[in-house]
């Protein structure tokens, strides 16, 4: 029987190659964004793992693999082509850069995808032929974004549109996110594949559609389409296919499982009253326009567009490197100027790009991008950005944690009567800061003692779609980390807004000083999350548990002989029947 509208099955089967190969391609060009979706993922992983499976037992195939690599390198780098120019100086070098990176993110997905492969023709087990693959690609990514200067940037993990599966980063992190992305992508492509190959024919057991041979032979050796007939499949081999089957069946029944407790999980804000529950704190982002002139808002010009949000904002952040400090002297000056504009009771979150001398009169000094948190009386902690832009060669990177510091915030006016604190008559609100970039690295609040209320976030980036990407990743981390961050970019087109895990709100695009309140729980919540208690040790192990746990379940089916358990069963019980039977003896007496 010829399969109805076998047109793209046709295609698959007589040019497998330069099918998989495009379709490849077109999916990365949507898929591979600066923020990359999990839809659009699932179904580009889900290409390249069934094209993997028609490559590799075919000669050639490997070479297939490196341009299907190439192709979606390609595709990859055009859609970061834009953001990347206006990144550097030189449009050249920005194309060179860009190639290099998303080649090497390509290749290491296809490898993955072929290690996978190889991996599941050597395991027995159905499932652990599925799992081993998700677990395989979350391991793979997670641990590229640990070392990779641009953290998970430029990397084929989802970032949004994860819908139901939101609730997972609490708990699993990225790494969570990524298993999932590629165990649906198993679904998919274990469907698509039958679709493709075929399955036996309804009306006659004899025949198999033909799809099913020339996936096996060379594109030369293809026979017409509808036209192959093997022999009818033995009773092993439709045992196998019920197990397969029945393995993948689990697979979506889990997958579906898992969004199940989305619909639990809060989505609201928490209210900005004074409450019993909740603490009420304004939070702003100054972000003074380009001068007149063209040229960068000044010092003087960040104090002024602080002065205008003292009224009525308990914090107030400014953006990535908004001013620079030449040496020592010049910072701390500029710091007593800042106290000495802000008044009792707020805080300036300060970042700069400071010029710290060498103590050896032979070397040169270096350049850190730097953050301060100031109150009218002290610098409460400095930090300094420890993940750089790699064309930020002139800056050395910092290498210690974020710091972790409590705000006791008095009774606002609007509160009456008693009752607003149980220890005294401040609330503690924890807080703690990153630097833009640094929060594309999903380690960086797992080194944290305790959870924070709040993370501020200044930021500069240089494109729309940069931005966009980044605000993501500030998402993520609110969601990791159980807190509330204050995004604040000061770049030309750049997001600025909060996020959290119960609601994320963009306030602003590009330049223009804002502000609003956020409400907090009361008491905190100081308990880190899973994620940031376990960090990625922990979801490693979760995500290999899948494949293993289910691996032992059926090593375990499959040592137990199920014919001899049931004949055992059944002399069991003709032996008790024939015990509870009157004997012959006694029916005679009578």
């Amino acid at each position: 029987m010829a399969v109805a509208g076998g047109t793209l099955q046709s295609l698959a089967v007589t040019h497998p190659g330069t099918t998989f190969i495009t379709v490849s391609a077109v999916l990365a060009f949507f898929a591979l964004t600066p923020a990359p979706a999990l839809i659009p993922v699932v179904a580009l992983l889900a290409t390249v793992r069934l094209s993997t499976w028609v490559f590799s037992p075919r000669d050639g195939g490997h070479s297939k693999a490196v341009l299907q690599a190439a192709a979606i390198a390609l595709a990859s780098g055009a859609a970061h082509l834009a953001p990347s120019v206006e990144a550097l100086s030189s449009p050249n070098i920005a194309v060179v850069i860009i190639s290099a990176a998303t080649f090497f993110a390509s290749a290491f997905a296809v490898a993955l995808v072929f290690l996978g492969y190889t991996l599941a023709r050597s395991r027995g087990s159905h499932w652990s032929r599925l799992t081993i693959f998700p677990a395989l690609w979350a391991s793979g990514w997670g641990s590229m974004s640990s070392v990779s200067p641009l953290g998970q940037l430029i990397t084929w993990s989802p970032v949004h549109g994860l819908g139901p599966y939101e609730w997972i980063r609490p708990i699993f992190g990225q790494w969570g996110i990524d298993w999932v992305a590629a165990a649906w992508a198993v679904v998919l492509s274990e469907v698509l594949g039958d679709w493709i190959v075929g399955t036996p024919n309804a009306d006659n057991d004899t025949d198999v559609l033909a799809d099913s041979a020339p996936l096996l032979q060379d594109d030369s050796d293809v026979p017409a389409y509808g036209t192959v007939s093997v022999p009818k499949p033995t009773t092993y081999q439709n045992s196998q296919s019920l197990a397969r089957s029945r393995s993948v069946l689990v697979l979506l029944g889990l997958l579906a499982l898992l969004m199940t407790p989305s619909y639990t999980m809060p989505t609201l804000p928490l209210p900005v009253t004074p409450s019993m529950h909740t603490t009420p704190i304004n939070v702003a982002c100054a972000l003074p326009g380009p001068r007149k002139s063209g040229d960068n808002p000044t010092l003087n010009d960040f104090i002024e567009a602080t002065a205008q949000l003292h009224s009525g904002n308990t914090i107030i952040l400014w953006p990535e490197n908004a001013v620079r400090f030449q040496s020592l002297v010049e910072k701390e000056e500029a710091f007593a100027w800042i106290q000495g504009t802000t008044p009792g009771n707020k805080y300036i979150g300060v970042s700069f790009e400071e010029y710290v001398p060498s103590e050896d009169k032979d070397s040169k000094g270096k350049s850190y991008n730097s953050f301060a948190l100031l109150s009218r009386s002290e610098v409460l902690f400095e930090y300094r950005k420890r993940n750089l832009v790699p064309e930020s060669m002139s800056l050395t990177p910092g290498h210690e944690v974020p710091h972790l510091v409590t705000l006791n915030l008095t009774k606002p006016n609007e509160w009456k009567g008693p009752g607003w604190s149980q220890t005294g008559s401040t609330r503690p609100v924890t807080l703690t800061a990153s630097i833009c970039l640094d929060f594309a690295s999903a380690a960086s609040f797992t080194g944290l003692p305790s959870r924070p209320a709040l993370i501020l976030a200044p930021a500069r980036t240089w494109h729309e779609s940069v931005g966009r990407a980044m605000w993501e990743q500030a998402q993520a981390r609110a969601a990791e980390s159980g807190a509330t961050v204050l995004w604040c970019d000061g770049g030309r087109g750049g997001l600025s807004g909060l996020a959290s895990a119960r609601h994320s709100e963009i306030v602003q695009v590009g330049p223009g000083s804002w502000s609003m309140p956020v409400g907090l729980p009361y008491p905190l919540d100081t308990r880190r999350t899973w994620y940031m208690a376990g960090g990625q040790g922990a979801a490693a192990a979760a995500v290999w548990a899948v494949a293993l746990v289910g691996l032992l379940v059926e090593g375990g089916a499959e040592a137990v002989n199920v014919g001899q358990a049931l004949a055992a069963v059944r002399r069991v019980l003709e032996t008790l029947r024939r015990r509870k039977a009157p004997a012959d003896g006694n029916l005679i007496d009578v």
